[in-house]
């Protein structure tokens, strides 16, 4: 494999939008998706609105207006098995945050980012907002996911899979130790020296690589490499 340039995305105030129909599978099974009928039709961008603890409003019904009912641009049908939605089915107002490459101005949801993107999964690490008066803010390890720099970042692999290089491993040998970093981390990804190995306070697990149902490889000075 080539080796593959890891790049950092930077999380904007704007989000995408989609007109999203879907159905509960504990409601109505569908016969092509596990989760449940569902379908979006996609509609724009919009400012992000922000609960007053500072995270991302995400209620189906929050205080942004949503069309009407009658709209058109509502889906009818679920995108998987083509069964018609129903009136009393969920509607909703779905968003995804937009973020942006700064090295070359592109921009994605998470969901669309491409392999070697790079992130910081900020709701892990901004929790403490919403925690009671006095509590401790959490600590960095693998007991919190956070990384010694307070960030818990993430990358996304060459099949696919997004590695929380901060979380625990799955072969963890420290389980009852939540400081340590089963993988350590040094280098940013912001100016391509993000280095992933086992040099740090660590776990006996693996050699700094991680195994994904498809890939098995290491993320060294920058590049993800086999």
């Amino acid at each position: 494999m080539t080796p593959i340039k890891v790049f950092f995305l930077e999380p904007t105030d704007r989000e995408r939008q989609w007109l999203r129909r879907f159905q509960f599978s504990s409601k109505r099974i569908c016969s092509a998706n596990a989760y449940g009928c569902d379908a979006m039709f996609e509609i724009g961008e919009a400012d992000i609105l922000y609960t007053a603890d500072g995270m991302i409003d995400a209620t189906s019904q929050g205080p942004r207006a949503i069309p009407s009912r009658e709209d058109p641009r509502w889906p009818r049908t679920c995108a998987a098995c083509g069964e018609p939605f129903q009136q009393h089915d969920e509607y909703q107002l779905h968003g995804k945050q937009i973020y942006v490459r700064p090295d070359t101005g592109e921009r994605f949801t998470l969901r669309d980012a491409p392999i070697g993107a790079c992130w910081d999964a900020w709701w892990v690490h901004q929790r403490a907002r919403r925690r009671f008066p006095g509590e401790a803010v959490e600590a960095a390890g693998v007991g919190n996911m956070i990384g010694p720099d307070g960030r818990s970042l993430v990358v996304r692999c060459p099949d696919g899979h997004d590695w929380m290089i901060d979380s625990r491993a799955s072969n963890c040998t420290m389980k009852e130790d939540d400081a340590h970093h089963c993988w350590v981390r040094h280098g940013r990804p912001e100016d391509g020296t993000l280095h992933v190995d086992k040099a740090g306070n660590t776990c006996a697990a693996g050699a700094g690589s991680i195994q994904t149902d498809k890939w098995h490889g290491f993320l060294r000075n920058g590049f993800l490499v086999e």
